[in-house]
């Protein structure tokens, strides 16, 4: 008996709440008002609050000073990236663990960078944008995420 492997030409499936994705069939996604930040909404999962995505940055670009509403991880893919407000930097294999209230700015190197990242909150707000003066611009909610999110073809 021959399987036909359905996510090799279909980028997304479901079966119950199970949900699988073929990252490779989905395009990378510019996030407004953030130039050279791109991203790949994998899942939404609006009941527990929780949002995965790829997120991707060329190189010498910074995604705006936030603070989380929500726990964040990341695991770093590919590339060099670190946060403005640390010393550290993040290398292919390293995980980020940001509970809530952690504020920070995320920066690429001259290699670009990107990670699988997981946001789950307790609502539906994630991030709030903050200016110089850490004063909140933007909150991002869940729907900010769905904008991006790409259903099956």
């Amino acid at each position: 008996m021959s399987q036909e492997n359905v996510l090799e030409s279909v980028s997304r499936t479901h079966f119950g709440e199970i949900q699988n994705v073929n990252s490779a069939l989905l395009d990378w996604q510019e996030v407004d008002g953030q130039p050279g930040n791109y991203i790949k909404v994998l899942t939404i999962d609006e009941k527990r609050h929780r949002v995965d995505f790829l997120f991707r940055q060329d190189p010498h670009k910074e995604f705006a000073r936030h603070t989380h509403r929500c726990t964040a991880v990341a695991l770093t893919l590919e590339g060099l990236w670190g946060y403005r407000e640390g010393e550290e930097m993040h290398f292919p294999g390293t995980f980020s663990y940001e509970p809530p209230g952690s504020a920070h700015t995320p920066f690429a190197s001259e290699q670009g960078m990107m990670v699988y990242a997981s946001f789950q909150g307790t609502g539906p707000e994630m991030l709030d944008i903050l200016d110089e003066n850490d004063t909140v611009l933007d909150t991002l909610t869940l729907d900010f995420f769905r904008q991006y999110y790409v259903a099956a073809a």
